[in-house]
């Protein structure tokens, strides 16, 4: 959280609300990456000691990884404007005793990838397939993250800089602490992406876990779970914008089946669907919690969420503020909003 608060007035948090600088491609031919891990590991060496690179993957080759570069990582972390045309590849940690990440992107680093697939990493700490450190860049096309495994948060990524994930997909990851799919506590935009299946083991965040700053926008957060905690769909802790998104069949095992805005959470959902989710406790729909959490529903419905105690759709503490903007909440199970400690504008029932 400190580093968050630091990074927060950077101009990591400022180039998230503005539109992403992409990196400007190198002026130089794609080098062509045979199928061979060592090929990838000794093209991205080569990239960082020339202070740039264009690398375009053997086409559909999977880069089955059987032991770390250099600890956690199984590829030299990338300290430059790099450029990965995936070409269909896959990036995968193969079968072995050793635990690893596939990519991360250091300070200073920049990565563009595009039409890759990372699976299977697993790694001892943060981020199982991804890891993007403070002060490093990835924006991401076409990029599929699947069955990464982590044993703090980020099962599937962790970015602690700015991130930018464009039409790819974020599914069945698996994290032992928070953000089952993704963990932000930097600046992140996530756009007409899918983030689906994925687990947080305990704590916060099945499908998202943020502590930093994340906009939202044409996505659907589907059937993520917490099996000890809060928040099956999203987990915020700062600040969040969901726009024209669904946030539908997330489960949490205590409070939030889809949603859980948390502490020093400001969440606004615009033209957004939360539905279909089950907490064991309260709130199936949304979890507005600690002192000072803000939230807004703007043209946003809360429909048929269920909860083991009432309320099943909204539950606001005492302290906290929910806007809501001619958003429906109707149709949970126990109750849409009776029961909850400060009442939900615009909700009866």
């Amino acid at each position: 959280m400190p580093a968050l608060r630091a990074l927060a007035g950077a101009a990591a948090i400022a180039t998230a609300t503005t539109a992403f600088t992409a990196v400007p491609a190198a002026a130089h031919t794609p080098e062509h990456v045979r199928c061979k891990t060592s090929a990838l590991i000794a093209a991205i060496t080569r990239a960082n000691t020339q202070g740039f690179g264009k690398l375009s993957l053997a086409k559909g080759c999977v880069y089955d990884f059987t032991a770390p570069f250099s600890g956690d990582d199984a590829t030299p972390p990338i300290t430059v404007p790099v450029t990965i045309d995936g070409n269909g590849a896959t990036l995968r940690r193969g079968t072995t005793a050793h635990l690893f990440r596939l990519l991360d992107v250091a300070t200073g680093g920049r990565a563009t990838l595009s039409d890759l697939k990372i699976e299977n990493g697993n790694v001892t700490g943060d981020g199982g397939g991804l890891l993007v450190q403070n002060g490093g860049t990835l924006h991401a096309t076409s990029v599929l993250v699947k069955g990464n495994t982590a044993s703090n948060n980020g099962g599937g990524l962790e970015s602690l800089g700015t991130l930018r994930l464009v039409r790819s997909r974020v599914a069945n990851n698996n994290a032992a602490g928070s953000g089952g799919g993704i963990s932000s506590e930097g600046a992140t935009s996530v756009i007409s992406t899918s983030i689906e299946g994925n687990t947080a083991s305990r704590f916060f965040g099945g499908g998202v876990f943020n502590d930093g700053l994340i906009t939202i926008t044409r996505s659907s957060i589907t059937g993520n779970r917490v099996t000890a905690g809060d928040g099956g769909g999203l987990w915020n802790n700062y600040q969040m914008t969901v726009n024209d998104s669904t946030i539908v069949d997330n489960t949490a095992s205590d409070h939030g089946g889809g949603v859980t805005n948390a502490q020093l959470g400001r969440a606004t959902f615009n033209r957004s669907t939360i539905a279909k989710n089950t907490a064991g406790l309260l709130a199936g729909g949304i979890y507005n919690v600690d002192s000072g959490s803000y939230l807004v529903l703007n043209l946003s419905s809360v429909i048929k969420n269920k909860a083991g105690s009432a309320p099943g759709g909204v539950f606001n503490e005492t302290g906290d503020v929910v806007v809501n903007k001619h958003s429906p909440i109707t149709g949970n199970l126990p109750t849409n909003c009776v029961g909850s400690p400060s009442p939900v504008t615009g909700c009866t029932g």
